[in-house]
């Protein structure tokens, strides 16, 4: 049976130290030094960047009503979460607009969980406009990091009345 690489170091993680001139025996029976040596670094959890653990799907709904994105992230030391609105100016680049901003129909709000470690964010948009309509950006970051994901809100509006064509079967 093959010996795993991840097994034989979980086994030098936590074996004691060993005496100057003692080793490991390897495979084959061959003496092996110990040549690493780990440090503690300081008191807690292992520092790590920002990880979508769940990204906003896509949604959609008619204008007047009300959709919601959320996007879970694990990180520590805890993310910063902002939502953004993915546009593009008239020279075609891309613009992100922080948000709520100036909208009165947007509410943003992010709280910690729903496990340790993680933090949830959410944005709310009502009532609905055809111009909401677009690419939102979920953007974490903390000190070691930064993370990414995209959601996207598709609007059907229903204040301009829409009629079969004339070749439309029902």
């Amino acid at each position: 049976m093959p010996r795993s690489p991840v097994l034989f170091l979980l086994l030098l993680l936590l074996l004691p130290p060993l005496a100057p001139g003692l080793g490991l025996l390897g495979a084959g029976g061959r003496r092996q030094e110990c040549v690493g040596h780990l440090h503690k670094a300081r008191d807690g959890p292992c520092e790590f960047a920002p990880v979508v653990v769940i990204p906003p799907r896509g949604v959609h709904n008619i204008t007047g009503a009300q959709v919601y994105l959320s996007c879970e992230v694990r990180a520590v030391p805890p993310p910063v979460i902002t939502w953004k609105k993915v546009t593009r100016s008239p020279e075609g680049t891309q613009v992100l607009e922080d948000l709520p901003g100036d909208h009165v129909n947007i509410a943003v709000q992010v709280r910690g969980g729903p496990s340790d470690h993680e933090a949830t964010a959410w944005i709310l948009i009502s009532p609905l406009r055809k111009d909401d309509e677009g690419v939102y950006q979920c953007h974490s970051a903390n000190a070691v990091g930064e993370a990414l994901s995209y959601g996207t809100v598709t609007v059907i509006d229903l204040s301009t009345p829409t009629f079969p064509a004339a070749d439309d079967r029902m």
